[in-house]
Parts: C-alpha cells; structure tokens; sequence
C-alpha cells in the first residue's frame, strides 16, 4: 500500500490536470491524522505539501479537495510550519477576500489552522495587499480580514460564504502580544476604530465557532493590563456589555441593581438564554476575572454592577470549573480592596476555542 501511495503522491504534480486530481482524491483519506500513511506527506522535503498548495490554484475541484488535505495535514506540527509560506499567505488571504471565490470560507479554515504556528501569525500580522473596494480601505491584510468578518455575515460579501472561521484565526493572532498590542487594541488609522470592537458584537452569535473565537480574542486581549481602561470605558472599546449579555438570563434585577448596570442589560426579555457551553461561559467569565487585576478596573466592574449579574448566574451554574471562576471574581469584587493586590494571574492559559480543523 504504501508503494502505492507514494506512486499516486507523485502525480500530484503531473502535467496532466485529470491526473492530479484522479490522483489527489484518492489520497484524500489519508491524509487524516488517524491514517498510519499521513507521514508520507512529509517526504522529499515536504514536496507533497508544496504540491497541494500549488493544486489550491488548480480548478475548482482539485482546488477545494487540496484545501481539504491540507486542512487536515495542519494537525501535524511539522506540517504546519511548512505553511509559513508569504506568497501562499497572501494567495490565501485574496481567496478569502475575492467576493466571488467559492472556496473562501475552506480558505478560512485553513488560516485557521496554519495560524497556530506563531511565526505564521506574526507574518499574517505585517502582511500588506492593496485596498479592496467596496470593503476595506485598508492595506493590511488583518484589516480586510476583519472587515470581511463583519460585513460579510449572513453571505452579505460573498453568496459563497460564511467567514465563521476567521473567528478561530483572531483567537490565535490574540495569542501573541504583537497581535494584542499593536492590532486589536489600538485604533486603525484608516477608520479610528479598535479592531476589537468590531468583534465583540458577536459574542451572543448563533454560531458556535465565530461566537467561540471572538469571546477567546477577547480573553486573550483582557491580558494588557494597561488596556483595561480603554476596554471598559464606553466611548473606547466598551466590552463589559458584550462580556454580560452571554452571562444573563431572564432573571430580573432588583432597582437598585440596575443603577449604573450597562443599559444593555438592563431589561432583558423573558425568554434570554445564557451561553450554553460551559468552555465558553468559564472563558467569559475568566475575562471578567482578568479586568479585576487593578484597583482601577475592579471599581469601575463595581460601578456597573458586575456583582449582581455573577450573582444570578451563580445560583443556577452547575458546572463545578465555572464555579469556581465566579467565586474567584465574587471575592475579588466584595473584598476590601486593602486585602486585594494588582496582578496578573500567570496560570491562566491563553486560549482559542477551536482545535486545528482536521478529517473534512
């Protein structure tokens, strides 16, 4: 078989194009991370590698059963290194933005994946293209990966696509401080928005992953201490609402709770919901616990009237990890703050809610 295989693995840059793809999708099967032949794909150099990201040129078939392989070789670290490729970076990234590209939302998945490795993001992050009409008038490729984010949801950029996945992309690029620092949390000279707070009205989305990857970003972000106050302030970021909103019921609040509440919150109608994932509800609520690191950020959560809220959905939380996380943020905001010191709680890991996209 595995003769057999590595014969096939070399049509994939056979002139013939009705080769490469007779070839391509009958190696499709193994290129999963259960299969006992994926590492073929690593030989001579990694040339299959190099062979799919050329095939994602190729017509459409091949191209998108390409994009498949590869979204599922990513699992493999030395695989996804190999991606660290400019020219496919950027090849990617045009996919995602041309309006008319069927494959744009498998391109995404595979950003997704290939932004794993740090050395990718922070290439991803200096990557310049030309504005794009009628979406960005940006020249950085992060830019026009948010603005396609936003305005094209419910297919209103592309008919062909959704763009949930590049939620999972801003979750890594939030991994790194170049990606918090110098991207989410600083306004864009091109519109004067923090990108940031384009995401954070999706955190109540209906889809998982783009809903998931936003609320990671916004873990991620609750990191930089000296952001906090432009993430709480109103007239900045303000990403308390969008934090809350997940976190409420139905449950109705007393007067003199809802004096100084975001108004967001305030009159909730009978039938809310709260986050039903409890991953999701314990990286909210570890955000929370984040921006209670200083003084300053434990009395402005004081001010708009965190406590309740965490109150309420303290007495219906039956998952033990979230728990905990509500009683931690509980006592940071009711204890005399002489007891409390600033701090950043280094155990808490930076997170993205989705694994590598494998086995499609």
């Amino acid at each position: 078989m595995e003769g057999q295989l590595e014969s096939l693995i070399e049509f994939l840059h056979d002139n013939n194009p009705d080769l490469r793809q007779i070839a391509l999708k009958n190696l499709l099967g193994y290129t999963v991370s259960t299969s006992q032949y994926q590492q073929l794909f690593k030989r001579n150099n990694m040339r299959p590698i190099i062979d799919l990201k050329n095939l994602c040129k190729d017509n459409t078939v091949t191209a998108h059963d390409a994009y498949k392989a590869l979204i599922n070789l990513t699992n493999d670290e030395d695989i996804c290194k190999e991606m660290n490729d400019e020219n496919f970076l950027k090849y990617l990234t045009e996919t995602i933005m041309n309006r008319e590209a069927i494959l744009a939302d498998v391109a995404c998945m595979l950003l997704s994946n290939i932004t794993k490795n740090e050395v990718t993001t922070v290439k991803l992050l200096s990557l310049n293209v030309q504005p794009i009409q009628d979406l960005s008038n940006s020249t950085r490729v992060m830019d026009q990966l948010v603005d396609v984010f936003v305005r094209g949801l419910n297919r209103k950029y592309n008919k062909e696509a959704e763009f949930h996945f590049l939620a999972s992309v801003f979750a890594n690029v939030s991994m790194i401080p170049q990606g918090r620092r110098d991207f989410f949390l600083v306004s864009t000279s091109y519109d004067n928005v923090a990108p940031l707070s384009k995401l954070i009205i999706f955190t109540e989305h209906p889809n998982i992953i783009r809903r998931g990857g936003v609320i990671s970003c916004i873990k991620n972000c609750c990191f930089e201490i000296d952001h906090h106050l432009d993430m709480l302030f109103e007239e900045k970021i303000n990403v308390l609402p969008y934090i809350l909103l997940p976190l409420c019921g139905p449950e109705e609040f007393d007067t003199d709770d809802m004096e100084g509440m975001p108004d967001d919150i305030q009159l909730l109608p009978l039938d809310k919901k709260r986050e039903p994932d409890p991953h999701l509800r314990k990286t909210l609520l570890e955000s929370l616990s984040l921006l209670t690191t200083t003084k300053q950020g434990r009395d402005i959560l004081r001010q708009k009237k965190v406590y309740p809220v965490i109150r309420q959905m303290h007495l219906v939380e039956n998952d033990e990890n979230v728990g905990e996380v509500i009683e931690k943020i509980v006592n940071m905001l009711m204890r005399d703050d002489e007891q409390n010191h600033d701090y950043v709680n280094e155990s808490q890991d930076f997170d993205d809610y989705d694994d590598k996209i494998e086995e499609i």
